[in-house]
């Protein structure tokens, strides 16, 4: 499997949350704590199916086209 590089901006009250939440769950770097978030963000919301099926589909037909 090959490893892409994701980036975004965030708003200076968003990592001065993150720094917060570094020190509270025992994270080594926003990085991780980000990477863990979206792990279960996905998780949870996408793969146990809380979004709809049209969403899915309309995602899957974007995928294909690109």
């Amino acid at each position: 499997m090959k490893k892409r590089l994701i980036t975004f901006k965030v708003t200076d009250s968003m990592i001065k949350w993150m720094n917060d939440m570094m020190s509270m769950g025992n994270y080594d770097s926003r990085s991780e704590l980000v990477r863990d978030s979206l792990k279960e963000f996905l998780s949870k919301e996408y793969y146990e199916g809380n979004f709809s099926e049209n969403i899915k589909l309309k995602e899957k037909e974007q995928f294909r086209k690109i």
